[in-house]
């Protein structure tokens, strides 16, 4: 039976959305909103490719008021653990961030421009049980990125050839 595909992609972050809702997150938490964690969230939402976290310090040390590199680590750090960022492996051992939706999402990568496609759904539950229940392993989750070429990359290939 054929899936059907287009339902299972995540339609593009929605910036004022995702800030939103990690403020919302933050209040319920009890973490306390302060201007340097705003700033570092306000430069996350703003990247459109995945970022390191070297990276994001270096971009919000171009400001004078910029945050410490440790309020930059713990943000990150905080926004992973709650799934307002996920980590996302490149294709020759680079990791990046990039900022989502709580949940369980599955990314595509694109190994030549680096953009990043969510998408939800897996048919792999049956094989994790199986694999558990052969090896006596205690599954607590998974990851699975998948790497290619985008559309937009296959496209300009196929235009100069």
């Amino acid at each position: 039976m054929a899936t059907n595909t287009s339902s299972l992609l995540q339609p593009p972050l929605d910036t004022q959305a995702w800030l939103n809702g990690v403020r919302a997150a933050w209040q319920r938490s009890g973490l306390r909103i302060t201007g340097p964690r705003l700033r570092v969230i306000e430069t996350i939402v703003s990247y459109r490719a995945p970022f390191s976290a070297e990276q994001l310090y270096a971009d919000l040390c171009t400001h004078s008021d910029a945050p410490g590199r440790a309020t930059v680590y713990r943000t990150i750090d905080q926004l992973h653990a709650s799934g307002w960022l996920a980590r996302i492996h490149g294709s020759v051992g680079e990791e990046g961030y990039i900022p989502c939706q709580p949940g369980h999402l599955h990314h595509l990568v694109c190994t030549q421009c680096g953009a990043v496609t969510s998408f939800e759904g897996c048919d792999i539950e049956q094989m994790i049980a199986n694999v558990a229940a052969q090896t006596g392993f205690s599954v607590e989750g998974h990851l699975l990125q998948l790497f290619g070429r985008c559309a937009k990359c296959r496209s300009k290939d196929q235009a100069t050839s």
